[in-house]
């Protein structure tokens, strides 16, 4: 694998941009997964995607959750 090296700044809202190279090298679109390991963070594609089922019974704030496995 080939070490790609971008120093980029956090803006005031604490975001990052991806160059769109790296995303597209990646196959990364809208959706990220943010990973904290010991040697740092990793950000990947995925590995399940989150999907607004239904809101439960009236005057709930509560929503009901599921996850799709990707494929990755």
């Amino acid at each position: 694998m080939c070490k790609i090296g971008i120093i980029k700044e956090i803006d005031k809202l604490g975001r990052i941009v991806i160059p769109k190279e790296i995303r597209d090298r990646y196959g990364i679109h809208a959706t990220v997964e943010i990973v904290t390991t010991k040697d740092g963070i990793l950000i990947r594609n995925p590995e399940y995607k989150l999907t607004k089922v239904k809101r439960l019974p009236h005057g709930s704030r509560f929503l009901l959750f599921y996850f799709i496995r990707t494929g990755r």
